[in-house]
């Protein structure tokens, strides 16, 4: 009986869980949609387009990795599958993001947070920007290397 009361449990957390997502990410969406149809996001990525080139990457891949920067990877993420599912980004573009994100992910966020428990915000934030920047250069070095090679 209360190994059928935990499965109830869980199945209904899950549930709840997944409706907090939607609910967070569905307005997001139509919100991107509307911003693609007015052309929001060319002003906004035409501002980018230096620190793109650095990091090899395509203008497309600017949206989705500021989403992740100021938002958080829940909505990088979700930028990135639509993106990947639109055919805007190449595997390689996908995995560059992702090494960037994993790094400076809801950074202004994360700063603001622990600032409150007495981290330094310039050290916080340079170090994870840095670091992100880095090794994505590094990393965009290595897979044209390899890409080179084979072909």
């Amino acid at each position: 009986m209360d190994i059928l009361l935990l499965l109830i449990e869980t199945i209904a957390d899950t549930i709840i869980s997944i409706a907090r997502l939607a609910l967070f990410l569905i307005p997001i969406l139509i919100l991107i949609e509307l911003a693609r149809h007015y052309q929001v996001i060319e002003k906004i990525t035409g501002r980018v387009k230096g620190f793109l080139r650095f990091l090899t990457l395509p203008q497309e891949a600017a949206f989705p990795l500021l989403g992740g920067i100021f938002f958080g990877i829940v909505l990088g993420s979700a930028l990135i599958i639509d993106y990947a599912r639109n055919g805007y980004l190449k595997k390689r573009d996908l995995l560059l993001i992702g090494i960037f994100l994993s790094i400076s992910h809801s950074i202004v966020e994360d700063t603001l947070i622990f600032s409150v428990f007495g981290a330094n915000p310039v050290i916080m934030l340079g170090t994870r920007t840095i670091l992100a920047i880095v090794i994505t250069r590094i990393a965009a070095s290595v897979i044209d290397y390899f890409a080179a090679g084979e072909a």
